[in-house]
This record gives C-alpha cells, sequence and structure tokens, in this order.
C-alpha cells in the first residue's frame, strides 16, 4: 500500500528509508504471527530476513538459485558440476517447482507420495542414497505444505531430518495453506520448519492482501544477495551492508 500510494521507488534503502524498513518489520511481524524459528527474522541480530516476492514460483526459483550458489561455490570446477547437480520434490508439488528445475538448468526429481499424498523421508533418503552413488550431486528439496492438488502436507519432520543429514536446501512452499499456520490449532502442521533455510507463504490468498504478495523467508541472506549483486555506481550508498538493498 505504501509504495503504491506514495509512488515510492524502493529498490534500495536510500530510495527510500521507510520502504525498505517498513517491509523489514512487517516481514517481521507475519514471522512471528506464524511462530516462525528466530533465525528468520531481521530483529534476531543473525543473517535472516524477509522479503516480499511476486509469487511463489519467483519465491521457489529464487531458493533455488541461491542454493545452486552455494554448492557450486563450495566446489570446484563449477561448469562441470552444474551437469551433476539434483534436486527433489513430492509428485504433488506444483508445476512451477518442475518449473524451477528447468530455468535453474538443474534435474528436479518428482518422488512418489504415500496414500496420504505426502513425501516421507525414507523415500527421499533412498533416493539421494542411489544418486551419490551414481556421481550426481543432491542439493536442494522442496516440501509442500498444503498442495495445490488436494491441500496434502509432507512429512516435514522427516524430510526435514534427512536434509540436515545430507546438508541440503529445504525450501518450504506453504503458498496456499500458510496463512492457516498463523491459527493455534493448524500450527502444528509446520512442526518441522527449524529444519527450513527458506520458508514462503502466499499472504495474498487468504489474508485479503491485493495480489502480488508473496512473501519469502531466507535463514541466510548472504546466499541470495552475495551470489547475484552487481553493484553499479548508481546503486551504491554509505550505508551498503549495514541494511537490506532489495534491489
Amino acid at each position: 500500500m505504501m509504495s503504491g500510494a506514495l509512488a515510492v521507488i524502493g529498490f534500495t534503502w536510500i530510495a527510500s528509508p521507510a520502504c525498505t524498513e517498513l517491509e523489514m518489520q512487517m516481514m517481521d511481524w507475519l514471522a512471528k504471527m506464524l511462530h516462525l524459528p528466530q533465525h528468520f527474522l531481521f530483529s534476531s541480530g543473525g543473517k535472516g530476513g524477509g522479503v516480499i516476492q511476486g509469487t511463489a514460483s519467483e519465491a521457489t526459483f529464487v531458493a533455488l538459485l541461491g542454493a545452486r550458489s552455494k554448492t557450486l561455490a563450495q566446489n570446484d570446477n563449477n561448469k562441470q558440476l552444474l551437469t551433476k547437480l539434483v534436486a527433489y520434490a513430492s509428485d504433488q508439488s506444483h508445476s512451477s517447482v518442475e518449473r524451477a528445475g528447468l530455468l535453474g538448468a538443474v534435474q528436479m526429481k518428482l518422488l512418489p507420495s504415500d496414500e496420504s499424498l505426502s513425501l516421507r523421508g525414507d523415500v527421499l533418503r533412498e533416493q539421494i542414497k542411489k544418486d551419490r552413488a551414481n556421481g550426481l550431486i543432491p542439493f536442494f528439496v522442496v516440501a509442500t505444505l498444503g498442495t495445490t492438488n488436494t491441500c496434502a502436507f509432507d512429512n516435514l519432520v522427516e524430510v526435514g531430518t534427512v536434509c540436515e543429514e545430507e546438508n541440503l536446501w529445504l525450501h518450504i512452499d506453504a503458498a496456499f495453506a500458510g496463512s492457516a499456520f498463523i491459527c493455534p490449532e493448524f500450527r502444528h502442521h509446520l512442526n518441522g520448519v527449524e529444519y527450513a533455510s527458506s520458508f514462503n507463504m502466499n499472504p495474498h490468498k487468504w489474508l485479503l492482501i491485493n495480489f502480488d504478495c508473496s512473501t519469502l523467508w531466507i535463514k541466510n541472506t548472504e546466499y541470495i544477495v552475495d551470489a547475484f549483486n552487481v553493484n553499479p555506481v548508481y546503486l551504491r550508498h554509505d550505508n551498503q551492508g549495514q541494511i537490506p538493498d532489495y534491489r
């Protein structure tokens, strides 16, 4: 509302300090309403924080690119490794998850769900084991909380445990059902969120917010900011690095 009504150009902090800082505050307010882990909050003093994206499709793609950049930076011979990267999601996940793999030029494997249409940890663990044996590099997992097809929930605790064991980036796509976690009686569906490197939900679905407002939290924003930072002179200012520049 602020950027629309006041014609704010909020691409850097110095262009509109109020716009940037209100977005930071709002993202922290919403994270607290959802009872997200402290590491997703700007106010925690760590490296985490939130940003408004256009859609959940965009959020998944940004998270995948951040995870890809992190993995490539940890290894030599990046060009050769790119062909070996593999990501995972449930066969019930949104089509945008598969599309993120296509756009990110990595393999995206859609794993079979159980009788409740839920991705389970043992299925993920077994596929990771097979892929590592075949010389592939697992790096990214999307867990869906509230699928578009049936509002099914992946087993977040099991999937998150595997991601922690295997050192994989876990992205949670809660675009459809995420708003419900504000209600205490539905918050248990979010158990296991502490394993996530990124979390996304859509206020423009259930919270009466105008499209487009898709909120994304990152555990360590450096993996996104540093990976894609281009810093021309016309965007620089004296307070860089002290506060987010959403760009």
